[in-house]
């Protein structure tokens, strides 16, 4: 790692910008060659059909963010985004309703605006290039086909003119596009078998103008899905310039929401709240609505290629897809560039082998609460199906203790006490670490539900009475996570806990 000229990003994506700056800091030189040519102003990409509905970035994600492009939520808001912590949004699940005032500091707005955003300040970087309208064909090797030296591309233009771009650094960060597996194979690497979630979600999105004379009805609402009534998410929530979108999500593929204007209003009604169909109607259609569907949920497992090629990394969707409806995605993505970031520090001080390979390692550690919170989750809907080479461990007890953790912790909230649902926000937010949310302490004080049916079948499946057993149990059923785990987070953690 001593002689770091030139790093090459595949995809300008959030994914890829994220990781260019990043990579800023390290490399003399950075290229992000980009197969689409890229607006001067906030638009979706022909490559990211999925950019037309809501995104969201986690709260572990904006910590991130706002260490590689300070000041951006700033921006957002100077272009029209809406300040998240302006107005109240009212969350609904199974157990009830509650109120809720989003976190300070943080923006609601479309994915095309914040890549615009984040586009913007990565184009300021002197040492930062863009190849863009051009896609990347290979990857150049060695003779031994053991390092990685660089890219070969094509324009995507009429004079399809080929080229070459060397680097001692290539990262994918195509996202659900990339080749990576193709280019493996022609370099003689057999991958690993991935693990899939068969997911068949589908979800479709409208957009409304929100009207002056609509503004006194207005509220952003969250209806929580019932998979085991058939009950799907709905959302309705502002993004900028006065638009707000409601989404509709189901998985198992049984039913896809519709993407027909009459058949998804009455949709719309079949919800577990009324309050988005009686919100929708005081605003104006004018986009929408439209579907996105996919089969599978899919987590690549390069970190066993035992001779994987130095001079290579993966991360973002090439590395791992999830359910969008959780909104890990791009912060998964931040996590893991900032993985990157952390393993080329300590390669400067400690220079090590088989660098590349380590980061690999490194990165599953780093996204796995976030692939198995979000299993855990999709595998309460019939027809969702997990293939891997080991089960998945504690799903059901997991779906269960979080049935009966979300009714104590709406029914507190209900009455003034927020702290029960803070803790599953931060949890779901990928800054709390699930040991901080499964254990004994927090399994005693929800197990005092006065035999209600979700407690009966929570100590079905924990299967100890003992109170002091409940901790060696907890461990025996639920994963660790421990090397999950971010330092910089404890002082977010000690707030919480006090």
């Amino acid at each position: 790692m001593s002689n770091m000229n030139k790093a090459v990003v595949i995809g300008a994506g959030i994914a890829g910008l994220i990781t260019a700056r990043m990579l800023s800091d390290y490399y003399k030189e950075v290229y992000i060659v980009e197969r689409d040519e890229l607006s001067t102003t906030p638009a979706n990409r022909q490559g990211t059909p999925q950019s037309f509905h809501p995104h969201r970035v986690l709260p572990r994600g904006h910590m991130i963010l706002e260490r590689y492009f300070p000041g951006y939520t700033n921006d957002l808001l100077d272009h029209g985004a809406h300040p998240s912590d302006a107005e109240e949004m009212m969350l609904v699940n199974q157990f009830g309703t509650l109120v809720v005032r989003p976190p300070s500091g943080s923006a609601s707005s479309s994915r095309a605006l914040l890549e615009w955003v984040l586009r913007r300040r990565v184009q300021n970087i002197h040492h930062v290039h863009f190849l863009t309208n051009t896609e990347v064909t290979g990857l150049m090797s060695s003779k031994d086909q053991q390092t990685i030296i660089g890219v070969y591309t094509k324009e995507r233009n009429q004079n399809k003119q080929e080229g070459m771009l060397t680097a001692d650094m290539v990262i994918d960060a195509a996202g659900r596009t990339s080749k990576v597996i193709k280019w493996l194979n022609l370099l003689g690497h057999t991958v690993p078998d991935q693990e899939v979630l068969k997911v068949s979600l589908g979800y479709s999105t409208q957009y409304y103008k929100i009207p002056p004379q609509a503004e006194k009805h207005w509220k952003s609402v969250i209806s929580d899905a019932h998979p085991a009534k058939g009950i799907g998410t709905g959302t309705l929530m502002r993004i900028e310039d006065n638009i707000a979108g409601t989404l509709l999500f189901s998985a198992g593929g049984e039913h896809y929401p519709s993407t027909k204007p009459n058949e998804y209003k009455e949709e719309l009604k079949n919800l577990g709240t009324s309050k988005i169909f009686e919100i929708v109607g005081n605003l104006e259609p004018f986009q929408g609505p439209r579907g996105y569907r996919t089969s599978e949920s899919i987590r690549q497992h390069f970190e066993q290629i035992e001779n994987w090629p130095s001079g290579l990394l993966v991360l973002g969707d090439s590395f791992c897809t999830f359910d969008p409806i959780y909104g890990q995605g791009m912060t998964v993505a931040a996590m893991e560039a900032e993985t990157i970031a952390n393993c080329l520090e300590e390669q400067r001080s400690n220079p090590q082998p088989y660098f590349e390979r380590h980061v690999l390692h490194r990165m599953q550690e780093t996204i796995e609460p976030a692939w198995w919170l979000s299993s855990t989750a999709d595998l309460r809907w019939k027809g969702v199906e997990y293939i891997g080479a080991t089960p998945l461990k504690g799903v059901t007890f997991a779906q269960k203790y979080i049935d009966l953790f979300t009714k104590k912790a709406t029914e507190l909230a209900t009455n003034g006490d927020s702290r029960f649902y803070l803790m599953q926000f931060l949890m779901n937010s990928l800054v709390l670490p699930p040991s901080k949310f499964f254990n004994e302490k927090i399994l005693t004080m929800i197990l005092n539900d006065n035999g209600s049916p979700e407690e009966k079948q929570l100590r079905t499946e924990l299967g100890v009475q003992d109170p002091q057993l409940f901790q060696q149990r907890i461990e025996e059923i639920i994963p660790s996570f421990d090397a999950a785990f971010d330092e910089r987070l404890k002082d977010v953690l000690m707030a919480f806990e006090q």
